[in-house]
């Protein structure tokens, strides 16, 4: 049993190199992932309206299935319905409306809540689905059929677990797919490249905000691959 010395030192330790830690894992995700995939594209920094645009332009007015994770006010999902108008596009907003299940960049479990209240849609074919990642989405994936139409997934759940979660479950599900990342150069670029180790897929980034620099949020699409020694996780 680890006493209460042992415990405080090593507490004291974590918190002196929790950020030269985070720094690595950010550092050495951006340069395995990142750099090698830097798309030529990109849109003024905050500008995702465009972005979206540039989404929208690439995937084309089809019946597609969109998947948000992370919808709080419901604002991002909107403005991609916008821009997908074909009557058969498929709309679906993940969150438990009772914010961050953990602490995450000095917010307290509980940010980002909207106690709750889901936000009013007014398309009919938006559908929100209430409850956290890990208890809603794989029953959802397991019924959810997409055929033919391209699946445009949004990743916006801030956290490192959440989005390795999702990332890791949708894998099982759906061979390939476009996606946005809301918060790439913080947790997310993380989580997707220990999944980019693990699973054998092909990636590539199409757009980003903030050209010239780190993107805040990129566009981009990942699909399923064979496992072959020598080529796991090949740039393209």
């Amino acid at each position: 049993m680890v006493d209460a010395t042992a415990r405080r030192q090593v507490a004291k330790y974590l918190e002196k190199h929790e950020s030269d830690v985070g720094r690595y894992l950010r550092e050495r995700a951006v340069e395995s992932i990142y750099m090698p995939r830097a798309p030529e594209h990109a849109v003024p920094a905050n500008a995702v309206p465009e972005l979206y645009d540039f989404v929208a332009s690439t995937i084309g007015n089809r019946a597609i299935v969109y998947l948000e994770f992370g919808v709080h006010h419901g604002r991002s999902i909107k403005r991609i319905a916008e821009r997908f108008p074909h009557p058969e596009a498929r709309f679906f907003g993940f969150d438990s409306f009772q914010g961050l299940p953990e602490a995450w960049q000095g917010r307290t479990p509980g940010a980002f809540s909207t106690l709750g209240e889901k936000p009013p849609m007014s398309d009919g074919r938006i559908g929100l689905v209430e409850g956290w990642f890990q208890n809603t989405v794989p029953e959802f994936l397991a019924g959810l059929s997409v055929h033919d139409a391209p699946v445009l997934i949004h990743f916006d759940a801030d956290l490192y677990s959440s989005t390795l979660f999702l990332l890791t479950t949708l894998w099982h599900h759906i061979p390939q797919y476009f996606f946005i990342f809301d918060e790439f150069m913080s947790d997310e670029i993380v989580a997707l490249h220990d999944f980019w180790r693990a699973y054998p897929m092909a990636l590539e980034f199409h757009s980003q905000t903030n050209a010239g620099g780190y993107p805040a949020q990129i566009f981009g699409s990942l699909r399923k691959v064979r496992f072959e020694p020598g080529q796991f996780n090949s740039p393209v």
